[in-house]
């Protein structure tokens, strides 16, 4: 029987190189939690326009709030006033507050249904993402990328094209980050064609100097 051949290089580089990586090694973290049902919508703007013929509302320096959900935008447009089931499409200094962080973006789809968010989708030249994480020692988690997607019913974070994510102390890189909010955990994949692999880099703590003994005063 004839020996198996070693693995092609092209095989190899399709082949998606799957990492984890805990980024809080410190206490456990609670669950996220859903939003509740039927929450308030609050809905801010300089301007609004009607277009008739293409049924779209525009808005201009607008400002949608439900509950601790903020979401912030130069323009916004829509077919859905009511929320209940449709994609709203931000454009301009696009800012998305909330439990999971924040993410500011040139711009990005929103989806809304039965009057809750259910998706974000970020782009930006990078899009950013940062979350102070909870504990005694907070410490700041911070991401770019070509896409910031956010999954809200999944709790997942997702960063694609030239992805970065970073606690200061741990830094992983690659074509695609999946960022699982709750466990805070990270998932980096390569690219199929390999050539944007997964990169990890640790920086270690500085040490603390040690303190100079005390002298004995002189007669």
């Amino acid at each position: 029987m004839a020996a198996s051949s070693p693995e092609s290089r092209a095989h190899r580089a399709r082949r998606r190189a799957a990492w984890l990586l805990a980024l809080a090694a410190a206490a456990p973290v609670a669950a996220q939690q859903p939003p509740p049902a039927q929450q308030e919508i609050l809905l801010e703007a300089a301007s609004s326009d009607f277009d008739r013929r293409g049924e779209r509302l525009l808005f201009r320096d607008v400002r949608i709030q439900q509950g601790d959900i903020v979401i912030t935008a130069a323009t916004a447009e829509t077919r859905d006033l009511e929320f209940t089931s449709g994609t709203w499409e931000f454009s301009g200094d696009v800012t998305l507050d909330g439990p999971m962080g924040s993410i500011e973006s040139d711009r990005a789809s929103i989806g809304f249904t039965d009057h809750r968010l259910q998706f974000a989708r970020a782009e930006g030249a990078p899009a950013r993402f940062a979350r102070t994480m909870p504990g005694p020692e907070a410490r700041r988690v911070q991401g770019t990328a070509n896409q910031i997607s956010y999954d809200l019913s999944a709790g997942e974070l997702t960063l694609q094209g030239q992805a970065r994510l970073s606690d200061g102390l741990r830094e992983a890189s690659g074509a695609k980050l999946v960022y699982r909010i709750a466990e805070e955990r990270l998932i980096a994949s390569a690219d199929e064609e390999g050539g944007e692999r997964v990169r990890i880099i640790i920086t270690p703590p500085e040490e603390e100097p040690e303190p100079e003994p005390e002298r004995e005063p002189t007669p």
